[in-house]
């Protein structure tokens, strides 16, 4: 079975070399696509599912934690 979204690009990384939550998330996607493909039941691709997986919340978090102190200046 072929996933809808197999075929879209992952995304280009900027010049400033910043990866952002969704070039992150398209390559979880991506990710997914193998583990379910791999001949080996995909289990060895868990580390990294789990490592894009926990860089995402880190990201999401610091972006709520500047959105918080962002809004203490404007008050």
């Amino acid at each position: 079975m072929k996933a809808a979204n197999d075929n879209r690009p992952i995304g280009k990384i900027p010049a400033d070399g910043e990866i952002t939550i969704e070039v992150l998330e398209r390559c979880l996607d991506r990710l997914a696509i193998a583990m379910e493909r791999a001949p080996q039941g995909g289990e060895v691709y868990l580390p990294i599912f789990e490592r894009l997986e926990a860089e995402i919340e880190t990201k999401k978090a610091s972006e709520s934690t500047m959105a918080r102190a962002l809004r203490r200046v404007r008050r």
